[in-house]
């Protein structure tokens, strides 16, 4: 879904250089009139390497990368262990093999970067850099989550466990293709593109999977 604030600025900019009298009619017209904006977007925020303070060199010693990788290496062993809900609970065959698949990918992933960490610039996992509202806000949701998958059972359950995969899985692809721009290390940066095209093809087979179990 686009993000309502990538487009409210540029509507607002708009709609001043129209007349008054006009306003009312182009809101009534408005999935007509307004929809090139809705569909317009965000940009992607890095569209290169990320550079130093002298802004030459890289970015060793910013903490940019390394909160980056921190929250990548945390979503990818939480996503390693997804599997394991299938000792207690049961799905279609087409949805564990999917959710194998997610758990194998993320193990392997989370092993090859982690052996390019301490490649220049290295990069330490000491943190995420998130404020400790949004710390406990995603702890509370996953929780959250947790219990409800715990609690439901058949379509129910299969349905709840997809969905929360096609959040995880795309958040994977972004997040990486992200540092894959971000990093100046050609290691890492190959092996984050590999990482973002596998999982938004798993991404694409769990919105697959979501349409045929959705009623």
């Amino acid at each position: 879904m686009i993000d309502p604030a990538c487009y409210r600025p540029a509507m607002r900019s708009r709609l001043s250089r129209i007349p008054g009298f006009r306003i009312r009619a182009l809101l009534l017209m408005g999935g007509v009139m307004l929809s090139p904006l809705m569909f317009a977007g965000c940009n992607p925020t890095l569209q290169a390497p990320l550079i130093g303070p002298d802004g030459v060199g890289s970015d060793t010693g910013d903490e940019r990368l390394d909160h980056g990788y921190a929250l990548l290496m945390g979503l990818l062993a939480d996503e390693a262990r997804v599997a394991d809900i299938l000792a207690i609970k049961s799905t279609s065959s087409a949805t564990e093999k999917i959710l194998r698949a997610i758990s194998s990918e993320a193990t392997e992933g989370a092993a090859d970067l982690d052996a390019l960490l301490l490649k220049a610039p290295p990069i330490e996992l000491g943190g995420t850099g998130l404020p400790l509202l949004e710390i406990d806000a995603r702890n509370r949701l996953t929780n959250q989550e947790t219990v409800g998958l715990l609690l439901s059972s058949g379509s129910t359950f299969e349905i709840r466990i997809l969905l929360t995969q096609e959040k995880a899985s795309g958040y994977v692809a972004a997040l990486a293709e992200g540092l894959a721009s971000a990093d100046a290390n050609p290691e890492r940066r190959n092996r984050l593109s590999k990482m973002s095209r596998r999982f938004l093809g798993l991404n694409a087979e769990v919105r697959q999977r979501l349409a045929i179990e959705s009623p």
